[in-house]
């Protein structure tokens, strides 16, 4: 009896020591962090998509279609001074009450609050032009130190001295590009700078932003060849992106997101059929597609 008794205790025990080592490695699963790349390598990503943003407006205005509402918005007619104005016109009520008591009337009042409020035009094309122009270089200033900062982590982490210089030369190039103001070859050279950018995301494996960066090179490049007249070469680039799809699938968790993917895939396949018309505008509306579509399921 006894002996049956010792087995029932050191039967308990062990099942209770197993328990306790699943539990505990349940919880070792739990709070694992995932592997996703840092912020560093996000904001250098990020400066390059919001560079071609700024290109895309470019060629909208010089093509005379209507820019994006936050833009426009920039280039409104503005009054200056309307804090100097505001303070003033308090003093200028005041005043205003004593000439009314002296039989003035507002007649000089409203002279004076008019120079109070200067405007400023809105710009002229070739001044939008400019201003936007002026915008990606300062982008540009931005940028390269968020490379220089994220080189460094990069190395740490894994990535390989080739690696970065093929980044530095695609994005040397492009920044010359955008001092020449040369479209096409910025689309190129940046194409390629954020493919380059691909092999520094994979090393994070929990992280999509590789193979999503691989379609954003898809999208700029295609349209860099279809501009340039190069459709077959466009079509070949939006014909080798299904793996990269593909894994996006596999790692994205946010099921709100998964949707996006599809229509991702769906907006490849409108610019790849698009690609038989001869129209800029076309390229750059289904250009522009894909590119919001990968932002809706970025991190």
């Amino acid at each position: 009896m006894k002996i049956k008794i010792k087995h029932i205790v050191l039967y308990t025990l062990i099942l209770l020591l197993l328990s306790g080592c699943n539990s505990q490695r349940n919880m070792q699963t739990e709070v694992k962090p995932k592997d996703k790349a840092p912020d560093s390598l996000k904001n250098l990503s990020s400066g390059i998509d919001e560079l071609l943003g700024t290109l895309t407006n470019i060629e909208k205005l010089s093509l005379d279609m209507p820019l994006p509402q936050q833009v426009e918005e920039k280039f409104k007619p503005k009054t200056i001074d309307e804090q100097t104005g505001g303070q003033n016109n308090q003093g200028q009520g005041q005043q205003n009450n004593e000439q009314a008591q002296d039989g003035e009337g507002n007649g000089n009042s409203g002279q004076e609050h008019q120079r109070q409020q200067q405007i400023i035009p809105e710009p002229t094309k070739g001044e939008k032009l400019k201003i936007l122009w002026d915008s990606m270089q300062h982008k540009l200033e931005e940028i390269h130190p968020q490379w220089n900062t994220f080189e460094v982590e990069g190395l740490k982490k894994g990535a390989t001295k080739e690696a970065g210089n093929r980044f530095d030369e695609s994005f040397n190039k492009m920044t010359i590009a955008v001092e020449n103001k040369q479209v096409e070859h910025i689309y190129d050279n940046a194409s390629q700078a954020i493919m380059n950018l691909k092999p520094f995301y994979d090393l994070y494996l929990d992280d999509m932003g590789g193979d999503i960066s691989a379609l954003k090179y898809a999208a700029y490049q295609s349209y860099a060849r279809a501009i340039q007249g190069n459709i077959e070469g466009a079509i070949d680039v939006l014909n080798n992106v299904e793996e990269n799809i593909n894994k996006i699938r596999l790692k994205m968790t946010d099921e709100d997101k998964k949707p996006n993917i599809e229509k991702t895939s769906l907006a490849i396949s409108g610019f790849k059929e698009s690609l038989s018309e001869n129209s800029r505008k076309l390229f750059m509306i289904k250009k522009d597609i894909i590119i919001e579509n990968l932002k809706s399921i970025e991190d």
